[in-house]
Order: C-alpha cells, then structure tokens, then sequence
C-alpha cells in the first residue's frame, strides 16, 4: 500500500510540474495582442540626439491569461527598466495598461486598440504636467516597432525615441 501511494504521490507530483511548464493561453479579449508573446531584442536612438539605444522586451500570459506581462529593460549605459500588466476592461472597452518602472514610477495606460498595424497606449492623466503614449507597429513576422512621445496639452505630441525589435535568439 505504501507503494501505491508513493506511486500516485510521484505521478501526482510529475502530472502538475509537466502542467506548470505549459504557459498559458491569453483569454479571448486579449487576443489581439498574442503577438506581442515572446522576447525581443530592440534598437533604436533618441531622435532629437540621434543617440543610440537598445533594450530587451519580453512578453508572457499571466493570471490564466487575463494578463499579458511585459518586462522592458534597457541595455547598458541606460538603465530604464519597467514590468507592465497589459489587461483588458470590458465595462469601458478599453485595453488597459499598468506601468511600474524602476524609477518608482506607476502609470496607467488605455488603448482602443489595433487600428491597421498601430496599437498606441496612451496616458491622459491630468494630475500630471506632460503626458506621454507608447505607439507600437507591427512588422513583419512578430517584429515591431515602438515609440515613445509626450505632450503638455493632450494634442501635440513630441516624440522622444524609436526602437524596432526583432524576435530574439
């Protein structure tokens, strides 16, 4: 008896570390980014420098796949680095963003989503002097292209850098 059930512990045991290896699928309303999923390396400059820089972006489904997290991280000299929760609110039919960055900083984005291949996160919040918006575009295969812009009046946007980024190795 002893043996049966240090056999169905062990299966028990093996079943569930096979399952948790298995990454799980975005639900419905996020599946228009399922092509976000994967990791990135992405370069690109500050366009009023032309300084260069590059980062790597990886992307996975969390929370039973009503989240897609993001992890952004600067390559050396920079040093931004941020962990977003892409999500999607059905009462306001919006896509929604949640910004953590490594300079303490927490914003909140929303996007209507896809139009044609631009997908642009935007955060309006007035309780701040300049907002700014993410504007990803697709490319081929899953590559795309992002950049970053900020505004003082919600109206004129300014952009501050570009980055293509291509499926990793």
């Amino acid at each position: 008896m002893k043996m049966l059930v240090a056999a169905v512990t062990a299966l028990t045991l093996i079943t569930a570390a096979a399952q948790a290896d298995i990454p799980p699928t975005l639900q419905p309303a996020l599946a228009p980014l399922a092509g976000f999923l994967g990791s990135r390396h992405c370069s690109g400059s500050f366009l009023k420098s032309g300084k260069a820089i590059s980062s790597t972006e990886s992307f996975s489904a969390d929370l039973s796949g009503h989240w897609l997290v993001m992890r952004h991280a600067d390559e050396a000299p920079f040093a931004f680095d941020a962990l977003e929760l892409w999500g999607y609110d059905a009462q306001k039919k919006l896509f929604v963003a949640h910004l953590f960055d490594s300079s303490g900083g927490v914003r909140e984005f929303t996007s209507p989503g896809w139009d044609g291949d631009r997908f642009v996160w935007t955060n309006l919040d007035t309780s701040t002097p300049r907002w700014d918006r993410f504007v990803f575009e697709r490319q081929a295969g899953s590559a795309y292209r992002f950049t970053y812009a900020v505004t003082a009046d919600g109206k004129t946007w300014t952009d501050v850098d570009s980055l293509s980024c291509i499926p990793a190795n």
